[in-house]
């Protein structure tokens, strides 16, 4: 269950902490997920036209793809867990994402079938932040391989 790290405060507003992490982190995840939905929805476009779609919730997208066999059970895991990802930054006043919590992301992923060439998540914080650069460029390398994989499936 998704709850706030702490009450929002008038300071929060003042400071302009009411975005928890990083802007560069959070934009990032932000894109990649609209961009996949963007990919979802170009999917469900090949057999309904209605605007209806576009109402449908993330995980609605891809239950429904799956129910039309045009992902696989695994895909839409892998969807739906870069879906949970991503809300944890729209949903929770305050959160902060750790290299950790990216890398296991990056591994989750990989294990419902999403390629990454160098298997990212098997990579300590350390060595991703030698060979990625830190927070920024293992999100960067999820979201490559999260946006090709699903693109894969759109061909």
């Amino acid at each position: 269950m998704r709850k706030p790290s702490r009450r929002v405060e008038l300071n929060d507003i003042i400071a302009n902490q009411i975005l928890g992490d990083d802007p560069e982190v959070i934009a990032l995840v932000m894109k990649v997920h609209l961009a996949l939905e963007a990919i979802l929805i170009e999917m469900i476009s090949s057999f309904r036209t209605d605007d209806k779609i576009f109402k449908l919730s993330f995980p609605a997208k891809a239950d429904l793809l799956e129910k039309e066999a045009l992902i696989s059970t695994h895909d839409r895991k892998a969807f739906d867990r870069f879906n949970e990802f991503r809300n944890d930054f729209a949903h929770v006043f305050g959160y902060q994402v750790s290299l950790a919590d990216a890398l296991a992301l990056a591994r989750d992923l990989e294990d419902e079938g999403v390629d990454f060439s160098d298997s990212v998540g098997r990579y300590s914080p350390e060595a991703a932040t030698e060979y990625y650069g830190g927070m920024l460029g293992v999100l960067e390398e999820i979201g490559w391989c999260v946006l090709s994989h699903a693109s894969y499936c759109l061909s």
